[in-house]
């Protein structure tokens, strides 16, 4: 069953899909339509799924999973990811690409690439104060508080 995403507990489990562009609202629409129609049905092992979703910065996907309803296994996940897959195809562009990093640069997003990123430390282009989008969290209460996070705080800072 669909729950407005504010009202997910900050345990809920969580998967980040993340765009290398901002989405424009054509392609916010179809996202909309496609995943309440998935979550409307989402089940594991036959029981419903206490479950939402939200975009946000017009860039990233989450979908939230309350498990402390219903324990939530591996087929409804790969469910789920087809539903990303689908999206994908939708709009053309690759949700599931974990090859992109989203940071800030002047209170904006931008993206590069993970070999870019490597470069753009080396030459000075990023600082370890870079602010990145951590999109390896697992809960909605870390969405919440470490979803931005500076680069010597996240995996990428042993390119620092």
């Amino acid at each position: 069953m669909r729950v407005d995403f504010k009202n997910m507990p900050d345990d809920s489990r969580i998967w980040i899909y993340q765009s290398d562009k901002d989405l424009n609202e054509f392609e916010i629409s179809i996202i909309d339509d496609k995943t309440t129609s998935f979550l409307d049905s989402w089940k594991a092992h036959g029981k419903d799924l206490e479950c939402s979703y939200s975009i946000i910065n017009k860039r990233f996907i989450v979908i939230a999973v309350n498990e402390n309803i219903n324990n939530i296994g591996g087929c409804s996940i790969d469910y789920s990811l087809q539903l990303i897959n689908d999206i994908s195809n939708s709009i053309q562009i690759n949700l599931l690409n974990r090859l992109i990093v989203n940071y800030k640069v002047d209170n904006k997003i931008a993206s590069t690439s993970l070999n870019d990123l490597k470069n753009k430390i080396k030459d000075g282009g990023f600082t370890s104060e870079t602010i990145i989008f951590n999109t390896a969290i697992k809960t909605k209460g870390e969405l919440l508080n470490n979803f931005e996070i500076d680069i010597k705080s996240s995996w990428l800072s042993k390119f620092l």
